[in-house]
């Protein structure tokens, strides 16, 4: 499978799949605490966050299956830095 594959889908029904990258569906974190909130509404909504974040991390150990394309730009200009 091609690394860079990503596979999107229409947003919007809850539970939904929004994308595949790498063979993995994703959703968007917000969207996933939404509709847990809405779920569960008598759950504190910190506490919601809390339980998706280490879910999250016991999924992933840590390493991220995507980042935003501002890591990269960020990533780029201190790799550049190190040229000069």
């Amino acid at each position: 499978m091609d690394e860079r594959a990503v596979e999107t889908r229409a947003p919007g029904v809850p539970g939904e799949i929004v994308a595949v990258v790498d063979g993995v569906p994703v959703a968007s974190f917000r969207d996933v605490v939404a509709r847990l909130r809405a779920e569960y509404p008598g759950e504190d909504p910190a506490h919601i966050e809390g339980v998706v974040l280490r879910e999250w991390d016991a999924f992933s150990a840590g390493r991220p299956l995507v980042v935003p394309t501002a890591v990269e730009e960020g990533a780029r200009e201190i790799l550049d830095q190190s040229r000069v």
